[in-house]
Order: C-alpha cells, then structure tokens, then sequence
C-alpha cells in the first residue's frame, strides 16, 4: 500500500505510508488509557506488519510508567516482527521520564529539525534568564556587602 492511509482512534492518530506505521499519540498516558491504546496499536502492527513504527510523542502532555510500558511492549513486539521502533520528539517532561528509566538506550529517540530548533531557542532563552539572575544575584550580594561597616 503506498498511498498514505489515516486514521484517528481514541488517544492517537495513526497513518500507514509504504512500510511505516507512524502513531501520534496524544493527550495523557496512564494506566487508564495505555490499555486500549496499547491493544489498537498491536492490532494495526499484526494487520499492516510495518518494517518501522514510529511513535510520535510530540503532543503527550502527561505520561507515567505506563507510557514506559507501551513504547517497550511496541518495541518487542516491532523485534520480535523484525521491525524497528523509533521515538519521535518526546516532549521535555517524557524525555526526562524515558531518560530516567534508561530507555533511549534500548529504543531509538529521534526529534524534528521543527523540536530541535525549538530546544535550542528554549535553552538560549534558559540561559539568559539564568545568566540574568546570576548577575542580579551577583550584583545584590555586593551591594549588601558593601553597604556593611
């Protein structure tokens, strides 16, 4: 099938181009919604058998352990297929999840050229804002020490 072929289900939108099934998941991952989300997602990878899946996490606002568990359950089912699994643009607070439990070292996380700059712009604004209130933290502790006799 090389036409694209779209879909929207309950808690993510799924389009299947050639040979890769591309999952937008949305909304909140937790113990209520990863089931039915979990169980569409392996019914579409045993019908159409992708050779990649790529899960897009772009517009996940909230995730837990059970996020954790469908991108490992999807990526064991994608190998055990033959396929590979691919993370795309996880938001700060997944990455930082999915950091913790060392997951970027078992499943490939990849980002946008559109999440990269946005980091990097969101990083240089961190940055002077830090380096803002250093200065004015700075410039505070040497009026107080000077105003001291």
């Amino acid at each position: 099938m090389c036409a694209a072929a779209r879909d929207r289900k309950p808690g993510f939108d799924s389009e299947f181009t050639g040979e890769i099934l591309k999952i937008k998941l949305r909304g909140e991952i937790d113990h209520h919604s990863a089931v039915a989300v979990r169980t569409a997602i392996d019914d579409m990878i045993k019908q159409k058998r992708p050779i990649k899946l790529v899960i897009d996490m772009s517009a996940i606002e909230l995730m837990d352990s059970s996020g954790l568990g469908l991108i490992m359950g999807r990526y064991a089912l994608m190998k055990e297929l033959g396929g590979q699994t691919v993370v795309l643009d996880p938001s700060p607070r997944v990455e930082k999840i999915m950091s913790l439990a060392g997951l970027e070292r078992i499943v490939r996380v990849e980002y946008t050229k559109q999440t990269v700059e946005n980091k990097e712009s969101r990083g240089h604004a961190e940055r002077i804002a830090s380096a803002t209130m250093s200065t004015n933290t700075a410039q505070s502790n040497h009026k107080k020490k000077g105003s001291i006799k």
